[in-house]
């Protein structure tokens, strides 16, 4: 039965589960009257991004206020390595319970974004922007390391292969030739394949004068340690080059750059002779790069540098490279990374109850997760934080929340995320409910048990708004801080309920009883409910059990009852043969406490069964019987084979019985007719002295006739037995 209110009794013995908003939180106890609406603020977040290195230690930050006028709200802390608006995937942090959240010797796999969510008496809950933890490294071993090559016949490129070790940011790779630093030389280049694959030096029509020595070099200025460099190695070349085209040894990518910093976009195009490089943005726009200008060439032309990049620069970046005998382009993709930026302000909202309304929230910032430049951040809505957008009573429309109209228990701190591949974000406003009065309602369990001299809970919950006060009595005495030192009342406030808690320590015979916990609306004073509860005290009984042999029949089903007595009620459990395995319900058992139904019996549930009690008080107690084929002793639910036996013998009587008959008719002899008599016979008869009784002439005399009774005895074996029985006369 779905119950809109419940009434929990525990012992003190368990844990007691508290609704999954007042998880973490401290127990907060309202006063009569207090303000119930969401307003909530933080008052310091996370900051935005922190950079350190592998094993070192981070500290975040984070406080707010509470809709309670007293009281601070409790704090948690939420993980996610990628940005995902999967809520359900982030991470709630174990001991992250406080203000203050120290990372300690971090690791690669701790970098992510960090979340602090504050959450106050009545549940209404906020979560703050992403906070993101960057862990630099560089690892030592590189993922390829250049080889010796001995060049003896002519080629058009060579290629000395070198893949960075794993960085955090990926590091940056330098090639040296004979101690010194390769930079600015026409026919060398490093190639790009991938963000994961690149850093190999290619030699474009290699000279002679090209041998040497060779070292590549990767480097993280944010790691520790900065580089590492690999083994010379030698690059020994006996001819000259052969090259003469050009060719691209850098793929078509994407660069990222911060708003005001500045760019390098890599064509990566070499050839013999030299190219010609001419940049454009797109297809046709030409790039002004003339002194003065924001935008340069270097490296022969092949590197296109932007100053100071702005939003407007971001697109797609053209460099047709050529000479005699090439004409082609590489293509390079300018993002610019932008900070997420709301264009609506979000404000505290009063909305009139299931009223259809709609939120706004447009935002902006780059990169974008669709990859269409033109395209804003994602919006995710949350509710107390929880994601709220289902389809149906609330969808997202280009950033908006369109409702349907909101019930009072949607009241609550409402939140915009904006966020992209990179950032996370949010801004949020409280939300209320007006004009909006729920009566008070109380139900539940009518019956509570506590064991003597043990500690008892029970605990009360009232639904309503404003929110209702809830007052317990004992057989019709309110019971106060003077009514029984024994006697404690606790009570937490939430959104749209309270939940009171009535404790009795030791408890006692006296205290059997009936107890009402009455709940009345705070402002409507009207609005009242209550319940009564049968207090029931009991003393420990240790469990015993019973159960007796039985014999079954086969296909039909039957019910094993074993008789369990003690105090607290013993749970029973089966178990079936010497080696007691367990029997759970499932196939055509069904253990329902201390009964054990079989359905359809089959020869192979004969054997030995064992059940035993257990309520905690003194040691288990056990007990045995056998299950035999044969007649059944057990509660047996009739079979379809019972009604088809006796239909079947009820027609062979029949058939007996009309076989019967016609044997008779067919036997049968009239008798002859008696013979006329003469007239002595007749003077003779005549001259009998007369009888006492009627005399009749022949004439009414019937001839005699036998009467054939034929009397059946049907056994009635519906239900398996013979105690009944059925009388048929034929």
């Amino acid at each position: 039965m779905l119950l809109r209110l419940s009434l929990l009794v525990l012992c003190i013995g368990g844990v007691i589960a508290k609704p999954h908003r007042s998880v973490g939180m401290k127990n907060l106890i309202l006063p009569s009257g207090e303000k119930d609406k969401p307003n909530m603020l933080f008052t310091k977040e996370p900051r935005p991004s922190t950079m350190t290195t592998l094993g070192s230690s981070v500290t975040l930050s984070c406080a707010g206020t509470s809709s309670l006028p007293t009281g601070e709200p409790s704090v948690s802390w939420l993980f996610t390595p990628k940005i995902t608006p999967d809520i359900k995937l982030w991470e709630g942090l174990v001991g992250g319970t406080s203000g203050t959240l120290i990372l300690g010797n971090l690791q690669k796999s701790e970098g992510g974004y960090y979340f602090c969510q504050i959450t106050d008496g009545y549940g209404y809950s906020l979560i703050s922007r992403g906070a993101l933890v960057i862990v630099t490294y560089l690892d030592p071993d590189f993922g390829a390391y250049p080889e010796e090559k001995t060049i003896t016949e002519s080629k058009a490129y060579i290629k000395v292969p070198c893949q960075p070790p794993a960085s955090n940011p990926p590091a940056k790779i330098n090639w040296y030739k004979d101690g010194k630093l390769i930079e600015k030389v026409e026919n060398m280049i490093q190639e790009y394949v991938s963000p994961n694959k690149y850093g190999s030096l290619i030699i474009f029509n290699p000279r002679t004068s090209d041998s040497g020595m060779y070292a590549c070099e990767a480097s993280n200025i944010n790691a520790n340690p900065e580089k590492r460099k690999t083994s010379e190695v030698l690059i020994d070349i006996k001819v000259e080059g052969s090259g003469t085209y050009a060719q691209k040894f850098v793929q078509d990518h994407d660069v990222l750059v911060n708003k005001g910093e500045d760019a390098v976009l890599h064509a990566g195009a070499i050839g013999f002779p030299v190219p010609s490089y001419r940049w454009t943005l797109g297809v046709s726009v030409e790039i002004d790069v003339n002194p003065g200008s924001r935008f340069s060439t270097a490296d022969f032309g092949r590197d296109l540098r932007i100053s100071g990049v702005r939003t407007e620069d971001r697109g797609t970046y053209w460099c047709q490279y050529k000479n005699v005998y090439t004409d082609s382009v590489a293509v390079v993709r300018l993002y610019v990374k932008e900070d997420i930026s709301f264009n609506t302000v979000l404000t505290e909202q009063t909305v009139e109850h299931l009223t259809p309304l709609t939120f706004d929230c447009q935002c902006s910032g780059t990169p974008y997760t669709s990859g269409d430049p033109t395209a804003p951040p994602s919006v995710l809505w949350l509710r107390d934080g929880q994601p709220i957008v289902d389809g149906k009573r609330f969808k997202e429309e280009d950033g908006s929340l369109v409702m349907s109209g909101l019930e009072m228990s949607e009241a609550g701190m409402y939140q915009c995320f904006c966020y992209n591949t990179m950032q996370i974000s949010q801004t949020y406003m409280p939300v209320s409910v007006k004009n909006m009065t729920i009566p008070v309602s109380i139900d539940g369990n009518d019956r509570a048990e506590g064991v003597y001299n043990e500690n008892i809970q029970i605990l009360c919950r009232a639904n309503g708004y404003p929110l209702p006060v809830v007052t317990w009595y004992k057989d019709n005495e309110e019971i106060t801080a003077v009514f029984d030192p024994r006697y404690s009342i606790t009570q937490e406030n939430f959104k749209d309920h309270v939940l009171s808690n009535l404790r009795v320590l030791s408890v006692k015979d006296a205290d059997a009883g009936i107890l009402t916990c009455r709940a009345v609306n705070q402002k409507v004073s009207t609005f009242a409910a209550e319940l009564k509860i049968d207090f029931l005290v009991g003393h420990e009984i240790s469990p015993s059990i019973s159960l007796s042999d039985i014999s079954i029949q086969v296909d039909s089903s039957i019910v094993f009852e074993a008789v369990a007595y003690g105090y607290p009620t013993p749970a029973v459990t089966w178990y079936k043969g010497a080696d007691r395995v367990p029997l759970l319900t499932g196939g055509r058992y069904t253990v329902a406490e201390s009964s054990l139904l079989i359905d359809g019996a089959q020869s192979s549930d004969t054997g030995l069964y064992v059940v035993k009690a257990n309520n905690g008080v003194g040691a288990p107690a056990y007990a045995n019987a056998t299950i035999s084929l044969g007649v059944n002793n057990a509660m047996i639910y009739g079979s379809a084979s019972g009604g088809v036996a006796l239909i079947l013998i009820i027609a062979i009587l029949v058939l007996l019985y009309v076989l019967i008959k016609q044997k008779e008719k067919k036997n049968y002899v009239p008798p002859k007719a008696a013979p006329t008599p003469t007239e002595k016979e007749i003077e003779r008869r005549d001259s009998r002295p007369s009888s006492a009784k009627s005399k009749t002439s022949g004439a009414d005399k019937k001839p005699k006739t036998v009467e054939n009774d034929v009397t059946m005895i049907i056994n009635d074996v519906s239900d398996g037995g013979t105690n009944s029985s059925q009388i048929l006369v034929l």
